[in-house]
């Protein structure tokens, strides 16, 4: 069986001191002192959840998406080019995760309000 290719984007951003690493396909995210702790944390639930998805058969559990204000937070962000944190991607069974977009979201970065919806 040929493995399911799974590109991720990765927000970064800091709550309550600590830096967050909050991926967007699977609302899943890890903490730390540091960025490179963030991500090994993250890696680690994904790994995690690739397990429990492979153990149930359930590929319908691997994808569930971030609220909306996560991704306007990656959209915000600045792209992270600091790549000292390391790398998302792995392979588990026939899952191969590529490695992520990163960006960099911090509280000085306004969001902008929601688009609205014109129906002609």
């Amino acid at each position: 069986m040929k493995a399911m290719r799974i590109p991720l984007r990765i927000v970064f951003y800091k709550s309550s001191g600590l830096w967050v690493a909050h991926c967007l396909e699977f609302d899943l995210c890890g903490h730390g002192d540091e960025k490179r702790d963030a991500i090994q944390m993250l890696s680690e639930a994904i790994r995690i959840q690739l397990d429990e998805t492979i153990q149930s058969q359930n590929p319908r559990n691997l994808f569930s998406p971030a609220d909306s204000e996560i991704f306007a937070r990656f959209a915000a962000g600045k792209d992270d080019l600091d790549a000292t944190h390391g790398e998302l991607r792995f392979s588990v069974d026939s899952f191969q995760i590529e490695p992520a977009e990163t960006r960099e979201y911090t509280e000085d970065i306004e969001l902008q309000s929601p688009l609205e919806v014109v129906r002609v």
